[in-house]
């Protein structure tokens, strides 16, 4: 085949894996994606002008040189950063060196596995959307290769696709899910998931708030709880520098006790870990599969080096704190204080001397906090040395984090065993999917004391911006920190309702799609019958979910055949198949005498009836003036021949 009848499907080819490969400018070094497009439009050049490939040589080079170059920047070829990375300069490089139709087809199904590679790093709704648009390229681009028509190669790809969907959904849902991630291999990416670091210092928290990222997501059974009551908890922090607060993961396990009089609520979370750690509404008294609660009232995942998202099940009480028995000698780890901060240390000691009794004690804290005309800002000054007292004596401004570590040393210094706690609070309420979204401006820390045999919360910040927990950060900030203009003004309605609506459908994706794991393929087959997910089980469900697929599509395509016959056709059909049934040997490419000389052995009326419905058939159709209604009249004498089986 000449070569000029290659270009346009060698040019649908390379857009197709153009179009492929956008998304991975945003995941991958930048330089890349960008090689990788501009070889394509080197080979659609060579293409245009039907100019020779490149020697073997410079084409080994271009591809070897590259290769090392991405080794040197990320230092693996492996795992999704680099294999995919890797498999895109391969894809390049195969460009490169195709010359016939084959080499083209083999390229084209290359880009098929390339199609996928995005859903590695994003499997939100409009990652699916795009591999779809990148499924219509490519299927454009094998029916060009085909040889089809360019007019009608567009419509061929889209029906292809339609057609193949109820076939893919079978497949989704019957054929075994991997309990882990399928890309289980490092990652470069080694930060918190959640946004949240492995130490708490002035300055940290609030670094998260401009971002609007999501962080989780909650859907409670039920009743909803109230804005005030979502502590959503994730690290605590029992370890001080003087400047920064850190996880000790004390060496005990002592069984957490709940206030029995609080209501439960039950509800899922769809989060990503950071070490391991979730977040839990406080407080948890029961955790599903998947997840277990460890000391300081943490939630772990199981699988701790997996990093995936994760949908899990809860009850929680809502409450403000839980029970636990303390040693002498825990209770001091909880109050050691490093050097420093002299000011802050001098009053909180003079007033554990005017309150002997703990509980009048934190009382006494807590009112003398507020008392110092501190203010709640995004973007305090910047603390040296003695931060707590910087904090407290000098700037007065401060966000969460210097509110929850000033407090937390206070009550240390006091004689009242405390610690940091740092997650999230609040969240928004999206009355279209019945879910709660906790997004990273939601991050905030607060402090717990223990004191006559139980962790009690105490949140410092809403001691002098009490607007934090009950209307949220949105409404808190902008009276507090009009520097902050992201979050500063509330959004038009019909744009508040539009992204509702957007999330809303997010979270019934990442629910029904992305949340259909190895656990929730289990509870479908049982609930159907099969005692879980067995080769039996598999395979019963595949064979009965194509046949209610493929039966029906079958159907469909012989009725559309059938609708795009001839009527005339159509009615000599039905006459061959009638003769068929009496026991003569009727072919669509026989004639009316050739019937006839077939049909010797019919009855005499049976014959003479056919020999009837032939002359009248060759007059509806070869006849110069055909009678207007030759067509109904011998359709009729049609059904009224039902000739007898031969001997």
């Amino acid at each position: 085949m000449p070569a000029s009848a290659l270009r346009l499907p060698a040019f649908a080819v390379l857009t197709a894996l153009a179009l492929t490969s956008l998304p991975l400018f945003f995941y991958l070094p930048g330089w890349v994606p960008l090689l990788f497009a501009l070889l394509l439009a080197w080979r659609g050049t060579l293409v245009w002008r039907q100019r020779e490939l490149p020697s073997r040589l410079w084409l080994l080079l271009g591809v070897l040189l590259p290769v090392l170059a991405l080794w040197l920047t990320l230092r693996t070829l492996v795992g999704r950063e680099g294999g995919v990375a890797f498999l895109l300069l391969l894809v390049a490089g195969k460009a490169l060196e195709t010359r016939d139709r084959r080499d083209w087809r083999v390229l084209l199904a290359a880009g098929f596995f390339l199609a996928s590679t995005p859903l590695l790093f994003e499997q939100g709704p409009l990652a699916a959307a795009w591999l779809v648009l990148s499924l219509f390229a490519l299927t454009w681009a094998m029916v060009l290769l085909a040889g089809e028509d360019a007019r009608v190669s567009p419509r061929l790809a889209a029906r292809v696709l339609l057609l193949s969907f109820p076939v893919m959904l079978v497949l989704f849902v019957v054929m075994p899910r991997l309990p882990g991630p399928l890309w289980s291999m490092p990652t470069e990416d080694k930060r918190a998931t959640t946004g949240l670091a492995d130490s708490m210092s002035p300055g940290s928290v609030g670094r998260m708030i401009p971002s609007r990222e999501p962080a989780f997501t909650a859907q409670f059974f039920g009743r909803q709880p109230l804005a005030a009551q979502l502590y959503w908890r994730v690290m605590v922090f029992d370890q001080f520098d003087g400047e920064s607060w850190n996880a000790g993961f004390l060496p005990y396990s002592v069984p957490s006790r709940l206030p029995a009089e609080r209501p439960l609520l039950r509800y899922d979370v769809v989060a990503e870990p950071y070490r391991g750690l979730l977040p839990q509404l406080e407080q948890a008294s029961e955790v599903g599969d998947g997840v277990r609660l460890v000391s300081q009232q943490r939630l772990r995942r199981n699988d701790v080096g997996n990093n995936s998202r994760l949908r899990y099940r809860l009850g929680s009480l809502a409450s403000d704190y839980y029970l636990e028995d303390m040693s002498p000698r825990v209770q001091q780890i909880y109050l050691r204080l490093p050097a420093g901060n002299p000011r802050t240390l001098s009053a909180a000691q003079g007033l554990a001397a005017g309150f002997p009794e703990p509980q009048a004690r934190l009382a006494a804290l807590q009112q003398w906090l507020q008392a110092q005309g501190l203010r709640y800002t995004l973007s305090p000054p910047q603390l040296q040395g003695d931060v707590v007292d910087g904090f407290l004596f000098g700037s007065r401004q401060g966000f969460c984090e210097h509110f929850a570590s000033a407090f937390t040393v206070l009550a240390r210094a006091a004689g009242i065993p405390a610690r940091v706690v740092v997650g999230f609070q609040g969240g928004e309420f999206n009355p279209g999917g019945a879910f709660w979204l906790v997004r990273s401006s939601d991050a905030h820390a607060w402090s717990e004391v223990w004191l006559a045999g139980r962790w009690q919360r105490v949140d410092p910040t809403a001691l002098v911006a009490p607007q934090r927990s009950v209307a949220g950060i949105e409404q808190a900030l902008p009276a507090a920190a009009p520097a902050m203009p992201l979050l500063g003004g509330r959004p038009p309605d019909w744009l508040r309702w539009t992204t509702q609506q957007w999330q809303a459908a997010s979270f019934g994706w990442q629910r029904w799609v992305v949340g259909y794991d190895a656990e929730r393929q289990r509870s479908l087959f049982q609930r159907l019958g099969l005692d879980g997910v067995s080769v039996s089980a598999v395979l019963l469900l595949l064979g009965g979910g194509m046949a209610l697929v493929l039966v029906p599509l079958a159907w469909w395509l012989l009725r559309r055949q059938r609708r795009t016959l001839p009527a005339a056709q159509l009615a000599w059909q039905q006459l061959l198949r009638r003769l068929r049934r009496a026991g003569i040997a009727a072919r669509d490419s026989d004639t009316a005498s050739q019937l006839l000389e077939k049909a010797q052995g019919l009855a005499a009326a049976d014959y003479q009836q056919l020999d009837a419905l032939l002359q009248q058939w060759q007059r509806w159709q070869y006849a110069p003036q055909p009678r207007t209604d030759a067509a109904q009249q011998w359709r009729r004498q049609l059904r009224q021949f039902r000739p007898r089986r031969t001997g």
